[in-house]
């Protein structure tokens, strides 16, 4: 028996430094593909490895159907820092690869030259207003691996052909390191071949103990995007991207709210890149709502501030996060009479953490309790929007057509009109309602 039991002993210490072994090697992991400026002729890829590797390379080539890639490849060198600012652990490797054909397949992996990746396959965007699709994500934030996770996967395995992945924020709770992996753990080789396009929320800042806010020490080692934004003084927060005619804006919406000097900066960047630009559609994502979504989370201050830029420029799409539930609508009431495009703004959540939704009303489809993804896609004058639940389900669908104005008529899907709407309150929430809250509440949502 003590002989058995020194068997067991020895075969667990051996598994034990077998995984720690495994896990701590040389080769890249948390590796994230971005859009660093023109979709069509550029790439950017970040990875992580352990600290003592200074050494970052990237090799691409154009996809060939035999084993022998690296014979064809071109070598790019990188640039590496600490994964996280003040590390002792990782060392974080950006490559951008420029000069690339538009409409072409690519094939590319990064290391030191001794240590690889595995190779991964890419397509380069058109550089002509082709059809296209995306995949949109809501907040992430909680429970990343074992709940996040669903949301990713059914996402990318129900749409693989979708061209990118798009983010509104809060991808984690906190910037912490095990939290991002956890973010690389449920994107896993999706985020190496599919490029995202990111915005800031308000996680990725952090309370200091003076109250002032500091942001990611991950984000910038992470994300690779156009040098194209508002303020020099905070790269990757905010940029545009053109993609086969549309063009995609973005700002860092709290940094509206903690920074006067930033806001005024942000709104006259945001105005005057809607002003020059040359496409029929565009599309704005950012995290804060314009309209609240849930209970208690209006803001008039923000929505004072951004509201007018968005409809004197007749957005196409507003997509948002934040509020964790789920809302659409153009809110016709409240738009300005002289836009003659009107917002269709979105909100919604990706992750598990769930709020109750508000009763300003101000929507046409709304659901709370329900994790959330996106497809939109675009072909000519017409966009077309799906939204399905983490299940696989169709949740709400919509088609905007333009006509040669530039106005949007919105054509609602036959197909959402026997799907009931999902508004039952979270329990952990309910107390923030008062009881006139829950009579507004229970008589908007009785039939439903």
């Amino acid at each position: 028996m003590k002989n058995i039991r020194k068997i067991i002993s020895i075969l667990i210490i051996a598994t034990t430094l077998q995984n720690l072994i495994a896990q701590n090697t040389d080769f890249p992991d948390c590796i994230m593909m971005t859009i660093p400026g023109d979709p069509a002729t550029s790439a950017a890829v970040s990875w992580r490895t352990l600290l003592d590797d200074s050494i970052s390379i990237g090799e691409i080539a154009v996809v060939d159907a035999t084993p022998y890639l690296e014979e064809n490849s071109i070598s790019q060198t990188g640039t590496f820092s600490l994964w996280e600012t003040g590390s002792t652990d990782y060392m974080g490797h950006k490559v951008v690869f420029n000069g690339l054909k538009p409409e072409t397949k690519y094939v590319y992996r990064v290391g030191n030259g001794r240590n690889w990746s595995e190779w991964f396959q890419f397509e380069t965007s058109s550089n002509k207003p082709e059809p296209f699709s995306f995949l949109y994500f809501g907040d992430i934030q909680n429970n990343i691996k074992s709940l996040g996770s669903r949301v990713l996967r059914q996402g990318f395995t129900h749409y693989p052909d979708a061209d990118f992945m798009l983010f509104v924020g809060d991808l984690v709770n906190a910037s912490k390191t095990d939290l991002w992996e956890q973010f690389f753990y449920a994107g896993g080789w999706m985020f190496g071949m599919k490029p995202s396009l990111i915005t800031p929320g308000n996680h990725e800042y952090r309370k200091e103990e003076d109250l002032s806010r500091s942001f990611s020490n991950h984000w910038n080692q992470i994300f690779t995007l156009p040098e194209n934004g508002p303020v020099t003084k905070i790269p990757n927060h905010g940029y545009y991207v053109d993609y086969q005619g549309v063009r995609f804006i973005t700002f860092d919406s709290p940094a509206i709210m903690y920074n006067e000097v930033t806001r005024e900066l942000v709104l006259e960047w945001l105005d005057k890149t809607l002003t020059e630009n040359p496409y029929r559609w565009t599309v704005v994502f950012t995290h804060f709502p314009v309209y609240g979504c849930s209970i208690g989370r209006d803001n008039a201050e923000y929505q004072n501030a951004v509201k007018p830029v968005l409809e004197k420029h007749g957005v196409d799409l507003v997509l948002q996060g934040h509020d964790h539930t789920y809302c659409r609508g153009q809110n016709l009431e409240h738009v300005d009479a002289s836009s003659d495009n009107k917002p269709m703004y979105i909100v919604t959540v990706a992750g598990p953490k769930m709020y109750g939704l508000g009763t300003n009303f101000w929507s046409d489809r709304v659901a709370s309790n329900t994790q959330l993804y996106q497809r939109i896609s675009f072909s000519g004058n017409t966009l077309s929007y799906k939204s399905f639940t983490v299940a696989g389900d169709l949740y709400d669908e919509f088609e905007l057509i333009k006509n040669k104005a530039g106005v949007n008529r919105l054509v609602e899907s036959n197909a959402i009109k026997n799907i009931n709407q999902h508004t039952d309150i979270p329990e952990r929430v309910k107390g923030r309602y008062t009881e006139e809250d829950l009579r507004k509440y229970n008589q908007k949502y009785q039939k439903l």
